[in-house]
């Protein structure tokens, strides 16, 4: 395994129960804060959003009805 890709492992591996923990607590923090917690926790996949499926799952933002 690459130095980088043993970096990211480890810094994937330590930040998710901090970034979890956080969630927990988001009710202390300010709306701003909130949101970009939000926003990690998507990108990183820890947060369920839902999953389109179907016609929906396959329309982009591109696509006019």
């Amino acid at each position: 395994m690459t130095s980088n890709r043993l970096i990211e492992q480890t810094y994937r591996t330590w930040s998710s129960p901090i970034l979890l923990e956080l969630k927990k607590r988001e009710h202390e923090m300010a709306p701003a804060e909130r949101q970009a917690l939000e926003n990690v926790l998507v990108e990183r996949r820890l947060l369920d959003v839902g999953n389109p499926n179907g016609i929906n799952r396959r329309k982009g933002s591109a696509i006019k009805d």
